[in-house]
């Protein structure tokens, strides 16, 4: 248990953080002027930078955001006095500065600024800055303004996650955020999620609402019940090795796109359009085969015979499920009706991480097996029976 140091309390410990924030924010403050001072002189030029922006990312290991922030906040000082005096203070923030550089902010009514920007919170900052930029445009102004602003970015983080930001005129942004509500209410219903339950939040639900649009226009059926997976082809780079166990530490990835585990290399090949290229250390050995999206009326056979996922006791319809390959697909498994199951993506997860095991019996049943042995269940039936090689001549 961390504790304070018994000649301290919990205020003391606020007041140093406090104090501290002042000289950082003041530190910054004259970096960010003297930033700016030779993005004037332009004297990043000859380092081989596009611009100042691109000097201050490179040479300070900023973020672009962030250092064009910082460059945004250093010119607003430098043009505004009052503005640049509370800044070089440590009264207001760059993320302050920056909002308060965006248009709004003149020689006239400066100091009112300062004042409201010492006692606002960024957010409650921002949402003025955006009324008193609404004020000053006429109608035809505001909408020329919101179509230059407008712009999405998307991108892998440091984590592989898939990053979207962006910008849209509101009309634009109402219908997204209708389209968005109106899925999220439907997974909502499919999954028989409650309103606002711990482990669903609502934005993870609008995440999933997003993905099942682009599912439902990928699938060509413009079907917003039952989307297909999409038919987009993925490129995979993936060590032998690694799919072969070989080699734990091997490396696998999608093309222009973030590294990728075993796991999901492996969950990869039961759903989607793959073109795996096998590589050893990164040389490449040939080009596995090309694998479609599971036909569109093998699909629809397969939901209609499982009805729902067939993990035992899972609820989600197989409307809302994917397929999987119970002979999964890297080790050669048919895509066959016999050999596709339906698993929701929870479930279709899990297998893949290694939580349990199917194994099918001779009949044609399948047996969920734990990885601690334990048995989860069964699902019967005999539509997962292999079909007998037929005998030489």
């Amino acid at each position: 248990m961390i504790a304070l140091p018994p000649d301290e309390d919990v205020h003391a410990l606020k007041e140093r953080i406090q104090e501290r924030n002042l000289r950082i924010q003041a530190l910054t403050a004259e970096q960010a002027r003297d930033l700016a001072l030779l993005d004037e002189l332009d004297g990043w030029r000859g380092d081989g930078r596009r611009d100042c922006v691109d000097w201050v990312s490179c040479e300070l290991g900023y973020s672009l955001p962030n250092a064009r922030a910082l460059l945004t906040a250093g010119h607003a000082a430098r043009e505004l006095p009052e503005l640049g005096d509370a800044f070089a203070a440590g009264e207001l923030s760059v993320d302050k500065m920056k909002l308060l550089s965006a248009g709004v902010v003149s020689r006239e009514d400066e100091g009112t600024w300062v004042e409201t920007a010492r006692t606002s919170s960024p957010a409650e900052l921002a949402r003025r800055c955006r009324e008193a930029r609404n004020s000053q445009r006429t109608g035809p102004e505001r909408d020329r303004a919101q179509r230059a602003q407008r712009h999405l970015h998307a991108w892998w983080d440091e984590e592989n996650m898939f990053r979207i930001s962006g910008a849209l005129r509101s009309y634009e942004g109402a219908i997204v955020q209708i389209a968005l509500n109106r899925f999220e209410e439907r997974l909502r219903q499919a999954n028989h999620i409650d309103l606002d339950p711990p482990d669903q939040p609502t934005a993870a639900r609008r995440a999933d609402a997003l993905v099942w649009i682009c599912e439902a226009v990928l699938g060509g059926s413009g079907s917003t019940e039952a989307p297909s997976a999409p038919p987009a082809r993925i490129v995979v780079h993936a060590d032998y090795d690694l799919l072969t166990g070989a080699n734990p530490h091997g490396r696998g990835h999608l093309e222009d796109g973030p590294a990728l585990s075993t796991a999901r290399l492996r969950q990869l090949g039961c759903d989607a359009t793959v073109k795996t290229l096998i590589e050893r250390d990164g040389v490449p050995l040939t080009a596995g085969r090309e694998k479609p999206t599971v036909p569109p009326d093998m699909k629809f056979r397969v939901r209609n015979r499982d009805g729902i996922c067939r993990y035992p006791g899972c609820p989600i319809p197989a409307t809302r499920c994917e397929a999987h390959h119970i002979h999964h697909w890297f080790d050669g498994g048919p895509t066959k009706d016999w050999n596709i199951l339906s698993l929701c993506w929870h479930h279709h997860d899990r297998h893949h991480d290694g939580e349990f095991e199917i194994h099918r019996t001779v009949d044609g049943d399948l047996t969920f097996v734990k990885a601690d042995g334990e048995v989860a269940g069964t699902a019967t039936g005999g539509a997962w029976k292999r079909p007998r090689k037929r005998a030489g001549p």
